[in-house]
C-alpha cells in the first residue's frame, strides 16, 4: 500500500504559481460576463422604450413628439442617461421623419432608436468602445 506524503519542499509555492498564472485570464472571462450582462440588459431597456413608443405611434391622434417624449424619458429613467443622449427616427411607410397626424390606416410606423454605448455603459470597457451604438426598431401598423 502506497502512503500519502507530503509534499516535498520544493513544491510549496507550485499553487501559488498556478493561481498567478490563471488569476488573469480568470478574471478577464469574469469581467467579460459582466459586461456582456450589461449590454444585454441595455439593449433589453432600449427595445421595450422602443416597442412603447411605437406603441404610441400607431394610436389616432398620436404626434412626432409624444412618441419622442416617450422613448427619451423610458430610456432617461431605465438606463439613467439623458434625454438628449437618445436619438429617436419615426418611418412611416419607409419616409424618415414624416408626420404621424398624416399617416392613414394601415400605414407602416416604424420607430428607430439608438444611443452611444459610451453614455449608457458602466466600466471602463464603455470607454473602449465609445463609436459603439445600440439599436433598437420596432414596425406595427398604424390603427
Amino acid at each position: 500500500m502506497r502512503r500519502w506524503a507530503l509534499p516535498s519542499r520544493s513544491r510549496r509555492g507550485a499553487s501559488a504559481v498556478e493561481f498567478a498564472v490563471i488569476a488573469p485570464v480568470l478574471f478577464l472571462l469574469l469581467g467579460g460576463i459582466i459586461e456582456f450582462g450589461q449590454v444585454f440588459r441595455i439593449q433589453h431597456a432600449l427595445t421595450t422604450a422602443t416597442r412603447r413608443g411605437a406603441r404610441v405611434a400607431v394610436v389616432e391622434g398620436a404626434s412626432n413628439s409624444a412618441v419622442t417624449q416617450k422613448i427619451q424619458g423610458n430610456c432617461a429613467n431605465t438606463l439613467g442617461i439623458s434625454s438628449s443622449d437618445v436619438t429617436v427616427d419615426i418611418y412611416i411607410n419607409g419616409v424618415k421623419n414624416a408626420a404621424l397626424s398624416q399617416a392613414s390606416k394601415g400605414a407602416e410606423v416604424r420607430v428607430t432608436v439608438q444611443i452611444p454605448y459610451s453614455k449608457c455603459g458602466v466600466s471602463f470597457v464603455a470607454a473602449l468602445f465609445s463609436n459603439t451604438t445600440l439599436k433598437a426598431t420596432c414596425i406595427f401598423e398604424r390603427e
